[in-house]
């Protein structure tokens, strides 16, 4: 069984709680309109079978959203530890470093919205496209398989897109992880 995750910025924690609950009755908030899941509406979609390999979408409520397999918010501190030199051990002694933002921990079944540290998300924003192949590199020889390098790179380019919105909307980071 895979991993997905589904990369996306919202305003505060509470905004990001409510892509695994209805609020109000609404959509939740990585939900898609019925007309692009028919359509299978994406930006850009290279292939959406293999890991790595991301899917960058637009949810019903205009959030931009990065999917993937196989890149779970825990592997993030191998890539911070790459982009702003921190020690692992310190990256993951960061109290958002895959916090549990929703549901409440009791209450998780088959989801969850985990953050994604505002350090990470401001070292994305500033990675040049130059030096994401030589990153996704390094990241797929201490993370994952060397052959994962092209697919990884194609995963920092649009993540990297998704934390330099994030930054110009003063936003943070989370990733809804199903399981």
């Amino acid at each position: 069984m895979s991993v997905l995750t589904d990369y996306f910025a919202a305003g505060s924690d509470g905004v990001a709680a409510t892509a695994v609950d209805f609020v109000d009755s609404q959509p939740r908030l990585l939900d898609r309109t019925a007309e692009d899941v028919a359509a299978g509406k994406t930006l850009y979609q290279v292939s959406p079978d293999e890991a790595t390999r991301p899917r960058v979408e637009i949810a019903q409520s205009g959030t931009l959203v990065v999917q993937c397999k196989g890149v779970d918010p825990t592997s993030l501190a191998r890539l911070e530890e790459i982009l702003t030199g921190r020690s692992y051990d310190d990256v993951n002694a960061d109290p958002r470093q895959a916090a549990l933002i929703a549901p409440a921990e009791e209450d998780v079944d088959g989801c969850m919205v985990l953050s994604v540290t505002d350090t990470l998300r401001d070292a994305l924003a500033s990675l040049k496209p130059a030096a994401q192949p030589q990153v996704a590199r390094q990241w797929a020889s201490t993370e994952f398989a060397a052959t994962a390098a092209d697919s990884l790179t194609m995963f920092l380019a649009a993540l990297t897109d998704l934390a330099q919105r994030a930054v110009a909307d003063n936003k943070r980071l989370y990733c809804y992880v199903v399981f």
